[in-house]
């Protein structure tokens, strides 16, 4: 399977792919692998059959399955599941029913970012190679995906045949591809979170304050948008410790003292984010030895017992 795939990318014969789940990652995967020529999208199956058809329009190939069943009429050697978390399983267990399709050789990956390929175990009872494929990358925009996914990192795990074959594919759609254990994969996909969905969560936290404090949605972007946008950048470059600045970095006590007043009186809702963010860059300050050990004490005792 996998020399079929290397071959492929000489071939003008692409292997047929069918897909289980075309949500924003599976029809960004899907349009980005069909446009490389190495795959020809077969059956794409969602739940909801108007879902299923915005996804073929998107990938620009491939015939809407009505149901799971209909699958077995579409044969092929590659079969991606990019379902939520949830139903990976009961969706394999599923497939693994289909007696019409020769599962022997066959390659059957997930984009769970948490799960393993164990949840894909039975189609590997039935001869399937199995793995799980995770772009560390934001799709929440399709069409922005296809022009900014190039060099996004591919955590691969699973059979190694699986393994290899999907990595020919995440590389000749410009993505880097490297490989982790089934035991590291839940704090992996717990940083990528917090990196991604948490770093979202903080925008509109702040974006909140802002309002509470009189000011208007445009101008709150002009502020948010490039002080966090600076503030990756030096973070990304100089390491967390050296990019952080600010009230707790320089000890500046009364400033959180006002902040927690502040917040307490008019978004008490994020008291919690507040502190425990402060507690985290708290432990940065540390890690610099820039201040009295006093004053770290005293800070901690400001977020959290006054």
């Amino acid at each position: 399977m996998t020399r079929e795939l290397a071959a492929n990318t000489s071939s003008t014969v692409p292997l047929r792919m069918n897909i289980i789940g075309a949500g924003k990652l599976g029809r960004t995967l899907a349009r980005l692998f069909k446009d490389t020529g190495l795959i020809h999208v077969g059956g794409i199956y969602n739940r909801n059959i108007e879902s299923s058809q915005s996804a073929l329009e998107f990938i620009g190939a491939g015939r809407v399955c009505r149901t799971i069943e209909q699958l077995s009429k579409q044969p092929a050697k590659l079969w991606m599941i990019a379902t939520p978390d949830d139903v990976i399983h009961s969706c394999a267990e599923q497939l693994a029913e289909l007696s019409a399709i020769n599962w022997q050789k066959s390659i059957a990956f997930h984009g769970s970012g948490l799960k393993t390929s164990e949840v894909l175990a039975p189609l590997k009872k039935r001869g399937s190679r199995v793995a799980s494929a995770h772009p560390a990358h934001s799709f929440a925009n399709p069409k922005r995906s296809l022009n900014t996914f190039k060099s996004t990192v591919c955590t691969l795990e699973g059979d190694t045949p699986a393994i290899e074959g999907i990595s020919t594919l995440f590389k000749a759609i410009g993505g880097q591809t490297t490989t982790i254990t089934a035991e590291a994969k839940p704090l992996y996909h717990a940083a990528t979170v917090m990196a991604s969905n948490y770093l979202i969560a903080l925008l509109s936290a702040s974006e909140t304050l802002l309002e509470k404090a009189g000011i208007e949605e445009t101008l709150a972007n002009a502020i948010l948008s490039p002080l966090m946008r600076q503030s990756l950048d030096n973070g990304l470059s100089e390491g967390a410790s050296n990019a952080l600045t600010g009230p707790i970095a320089r000890g500046d006590i009364n400033t959180l003292r006002a902040h927690l007043i502040a917040i307490e009186q008019r978004a008490p809702g994020l008291r919690n984010t507040y502190t425990t963010l402060g507690a985290e860059a708290l432990k940065l300050t540390q890690q610099k030895k820039a201040l009295p050990e006093k004053e770290i004490a005293a800070m901690e005792k400001c977020l959290f017992e006054d």
